[in-house]
């Protein structure tokens, strides 16, 4: 989990930011956020129950929500009964609705009051705008995704953890791959592996199709000669890893199978003296692209989708890594780089993808992981813990 004193790092951060645009305060919906600057996760996955975080420069700050789990570094916290006997409650926004009336009441007439356009409920705004009354509400979402770029070190050791989940998975798969088995059996073997590996349950899947762009596992058996690729992403409390690999099926590559991954498997490693600092990344996609169509299979067609995106509370955040929308390389970014090229001759194509790190010193891979077209059934190259 994140810690007490780097989540107080990001709420002091946070709160210079809100007083440099002259917001008074701050309304804070989205669970993730919430947890990124109290380091509680107040999310339940299946059965909804929301949360909403109350900070502003020079005045109390709060936390209302259905759990009193963890310590969330507020002055105070409201709870709600999420449900009745174990039954979830079918209203629960209605429900923190009628907890926030109380503490918004003491924070009335603010001149300015920032909120999440793409999180807020209506019916929660209702209740903030009749109780606080502020002069004006504004939109605090950019600032939150421009802190976020720049992960902490208990962000950090956490999507480490996120990667080493993905590299047993793919440890897994590279055992189990072979002709006659289904795609759907290489998941669960992963998931099994992975979630033995981490002692608990959480999310790791992503596109496990063979002779495909992409998609879910199939109850589709896998044939000799094709390509599989493994585009696997997984959640460790609340932080995200996403990697692809690509195997041939049977172990035995035609040539321009061979020569493709190599293509690209030699501009993945090259990724560390490409991604410098002050570097936009939309040049770093064209790059990536120039490069690709330096194979001759590709000279037309290039790279076809983004050339990979940040990472961290979420799958994709920025930096964004694409032809038309990009950012700069910064210290701190944590981002995926994942060239990819596919053709019918391919069955169907490659994209290999790590993970990496702008530290002061450079770019770096997240755990390295081995590049190898042909599955190894004695896989066992991910790193302990």
């Amino acid at each position: 989990m994140l810690t007490p004193e780097d989540g107080h790092k990001r709420l002091t951060r946070f709160l210079s930011r809100l007083e440099a645009a002259r917001v008074d305060a701050a309304v804070i919906s989205d669970p993730r956020d919430i947890y990124y600057l109290t380091g509680v996760l107040p999310e339940v996955k299946i059965y909804h129950a929301p949360s909403l975080l109350f900070v502003g420069p020079g005045l109390d700050s709060w936390l209302a929500t259905y759990t009193d789990e963890g310590e969330p570094g507020v002055d105070d916290c409201v709870l709600y009964e999420p449900n009745v006997q174990f039954t979830i409650n079918p209203d629960n926004h209605r429900r923190l609705a009628e907890v926030i009336r109380g503490p918004l009441a003491h924070n009335q007439n603010l001149a300015r009051l920032g909120y999440q356009r793409e999180h807020l409920a209506h019916s929660l705004a209702g209740v903030i705008d009749s109780s606080a009354s502020p002069g004006e509400w504004v939109e605090v979402d950019e600032i939150l995704q421009d802190l976020q770029l720049r992960k902490d070190a208990d962000e950090l050791a956490l999507i480490r953890e996120a990667v080493r989940a993905d590299l047993i998975g793919y440890d897994r798969a590279q055992q189990v791959i072979a002709p006659g088995v289904s795609e759907l059996e290489v998941l669960t073997e992963c998931q099994m592996a992975v979630q033995r590996h981490t002692g608990r349950p959480h999310y790791y899947g992503g596109d496990f199709r063979a002779n495909e762009f992409g998609g879910p596992a199939r109850d589709r058996a896998l044939e000799a000669g094709e390509l599989y690729i493994i585009d696997a992403q997984a959640d460790i409390d609340g932080y995200w890893s996403d990697m692809s690999r690509a195997w041939v099926v049977g172990g035995e590559p035609t040539d321009l199978q061979a020569s493709v991954y190599d293509h690209l498997a030699a501009l993945l490693n090259d990724v560390p003296t490409m991604a410098t600092v002050g570097r936009d990344t939309r040049d770093f996609w064209r790059e990536l692209d120039a490069r690709i169509r330096e194979h001759p299979e590709f000279v037309d067609t290039g790279l076809i989708h983004h050339g990979g995106h940040g990472l961290g509370l979420r799958p994709h955040e920025g930096p964004d890594i694409t032809a038309t929308r990009g950012g700069v390389f910064e210290v701190g970014n944590t981002f995926t780089c994942e060239p990819g090229a596919y053709t019918e001759a391919l069955r169907c194509g490659i994209r290999l993808e790590n993970n990496f790190i702008i530290a002061k010193d450079g770019c770096e891979v997240i755990l390295p992981y081995p590049l190898a077209l042909i599955p190894d059934p004695n896989a066992s190259y991910a790193p302990p813990r």
